[in-house]
């Protein structure tokens, strides 16, 4: 019984999840009828893993890739995915979104190779404690606060969020995702991933930072805002900021 209702939980937050997301240019809830929407165990091996670790995972195959839906702690994000890449699949797209005190994991997964391990350990460090300013149950005027991080693992990702005070997404919650940077113990190992406009001269410096993938490249840019009204909270701003890194 407990299995089937958390089944139904899942479902229910990819369906009601989703239409968020509509505006850009990937829709990762892109779902047609003609789409299977199962729990693992599946043919998806990756799904089976992640069930065993994590609990249920609901798998929806679409064509080339493969959707999965899942919640894990904000923490495991790195090491879920690396579990998916040691299986043999490749983070195509994720969605990760607070709901309540619960993160919901949309992830498409593909048997196609990419580079998508390079983005992993800048994930993990947005997601560390006190990294950024999660949305609680409650909206008050303290933050700009983050809901939701997505991308297609290509040269950007999109952080999105809500605020009383929208200023306050200049003035406090960008400098705080520019502020994310490389390790410089591991960033030999980083430039070597990347294998891009390397230069051991500037190994060591700062300059390093601005072309490397283990951290956030400039300013995050401020692609639109909402305003909303609620009945308790008043006025507030649902906003989308895109992120290089």
């Amino acid at each position: 019984m407990k299995k089937n209702k958390l089944s139904f939980v899942l479902a229910f937050l990819m369906l009601i999840s989703f239409p968020a997301f509509s505006q850009d240019e990937y829709n990762p809830a892109d779902f047609s009828e003609a789409e299977t929407m199962i729990e693992a165990d599946s043919n998806c091996s990756a799904a089976n893993l992640l069930k065993k670790k994590y609990g249920n995972v609901i798998v929806a195959e679409k064509g080339a890739y493969t959707k999965l839906t899942l919640s894990i702690p904000r923490d495991e994000l790195e090491n879920m995915l690396t579990m998916v890449v040691a299986d043999g699949w490749y983070p195509k797209a994720l969605v990760m979104q607070v709901i309540g005190d619960s993160t919901a994991v949309f992830l498409d997964i593909t048997k196609n190779q990419n580079d998508s391990s390079r983005r992993f350990r800048v994930l993990q460090k947005l997601v560390a404690p006190g990294a950024l300013p999660w949305k609680g149950s409650v909206l008050d005027n303290k933050e700009a606060y983050v809901t939701t991080i997505e991308t297609q693992f290509g040269e950007d990702f999109l952080i999105k969020g809500q605020t009383i005070k929208s200023n306050l997404i200049f003035t406090k919650l960008t400098p705080r995702i520019s502020a994310i940077g490389a390790d410089k113990e591991n960033l030999d190992a980083d430039r070597f991933a990347s294998k891009k406009n390397f230069d051991r001269s500037k190994i060591f410096t700062r300059e390093t930072y601005y072309d490397n993938d283990t951290g956030i490249n400039g300013q995050p840019f401020f692609e639109r805002g909402t305003y909303m009204e609620d009945p308790e909270i008043g006025r507030y701003m649902v906003f989308a900021l895109r992120c290089r890194w």
